[in-house]
């Protein structure tokens, strides 16, 4: 069984993103045999079935990170006048409200999510994990990152990013009245901001 930290840089390395932080852990799962090229169609569907059935606990309720967002879709498209499900797929989902379209995506961890930041608004739902204090960094780095692309971890119930996107506000109310939770900003996110002088305090 894969674990976290091979799971999210599998997903980062399979897209074939350049990505020195993950020069060693390439050659140690290329010596394991895992990016062989024969077996990246059957890798990439574990990694999404993994990602998919990640389980979260919220008090007595469990889910999974796939069913909220499959959750999320049917509220968009049969109860959401104003949202428009666009595509919807393998922990994948795109939306459109008005002239604004946003993904989400379900996926293991948040490595290398840099190249994302030339497409629409994403929200990644994944787990932090070890990975969290690199996430962090990288987010708290690059401005075109943090402001095109969100982390939220469900089990934590953190998110990262400064996105501005009107289905994110919707997804973070069905959150609230679907399941009675609230996602945060990640304090080591927040505090990073501040100590950068990219918030104050003052800002509310």
């Amino acid at each position: 069984m894969l674990s976290h930290a091979d799971a999210a840089a599998l997903e980062a390395l399979l897209d074939d993103v350049p990505a020195p932080v993950l020069a060693d852990v390439r050659a140690r799962l290329e010596r394991d045999g895992l990016l062989a090229p024969e077996r990246w169609e059957a890798l990439r569907a574990e990694l999404v079935a993994r990602a998919y059935g990640r389980s979260v606990r919220w008090a007595a309720v469990t889910v999974t990170q796939g069913g909220v967002l499959d959750a999320f879709a049917t509220q968009c498209a049969d109860e959401l006048d104003d949202v428009e499900v666009v595509d919807a797929g393998a922990a994948a989902l795109t939306v459109r409200w008005r002239e604004e379209t946003s993904r989400f995506l379900v996926r293991n961890g948040a490595l290398a999510l840099e190249r994302f930041v030339d497409g629409p608004p994403l929200l990644v739902l994944g787990e932090f994990g070890e990975d969290a204090d690199t996430v962090v960094a990288a987010f708290l780095d690059d401005v075109r990152l943090r402001e095109t692309v969100a982390v939220c971890d469900l089990a934590r119930l953190e998110r990262i990013g400064a996105v501005r996107s009107s289905a994110f506000v919707y997804f973070e109310w069905f959150l609230r009245d679907a399941y009675g939770v609230k996602l945060l900003p990640a304090s080591a996110f927040t505090m990073g901001l501040i100590q950068r002088g990219i918030l104050s305090l003052g800002m509310g």
